[in-house]
C-alpha cells in the first residue's frame, strides 16, 4: 500500500475518497450539492449510495495494488471517469439531466479524468 506519489495522483485519491465516503454517508445532501433533487427523486439516494460505493472501491484500489495489479487499477479510474463524462453528456444531450447538474458533473469527471490522465504512468510504477 501506498499513496500516489504525484499531486495529481493525491488530489483525485482524496477527491475520490470524500466524494465516496460524503455520497455514501449523506446521498441526499451530495445530490443538492450536484444540482439534483432529491426530493423528486426518490431512487436518487440509492444510485448516490452506490456511486459513494464505487469511488471508494476505485480509491481503495489505488491506494492499496501494488505491482501489476497497481497499473491496472490507475488505468481502470481513468476509462471510469472518462466513461462518466461521456455518459453525463449524453444525457444532458437528451434532457434527462439539467444544465447546471450536467456541467457540474461532467466538469468534475472531466478533471478526474485529467487527474487520472497525469498521474496514471507514474502512479503504475
Amino acid at each position: 500500500m501506498a499513496l500516489p506519489s504525484t499531486a495529481p495522483g493525491r488530489a483525485l485519491l482524496g477527491a475520490r475518497t470524500a466524494l465516496g465516503v460524503s455520497t455514501l454517508l449523506a446521498p441526499r445532501l451530495a445530490g443538492k450539492a450536484f444540482f439534483l433533487d432529491p426530493e423528486a427523486n426518490p431512487q436518487l439516494p440509492v444510485l448516490g449510495r452506490m456511486w459513494g460505493i464505487r469511488n471508494l472501491s476505485l480509491a481503495a484500489g489505488m491506494y492499496g495494488a501494488s505491482g501489476p495489479s497497481r497499473a491496472a487499477w490507475w488505468r481502470l479510474q481513468v476509462v471510469v471517469d472518462a466513461l462518466d463524462f461521456a455518459v453525463i453528456v449524453v444525457e444532458w444531450r437528451r434532457g434527462a439531466v439539467p444544465g447546471p447538474a450536467a456541467g457540474l458533473m461532467a466538469g468534475t469527471a472531466l478533471l478526474a479524468t485529467a487527474l487520472g490522465a497525469a498521474s496514471a504512468g507514474a502512479e503504475a510504477s
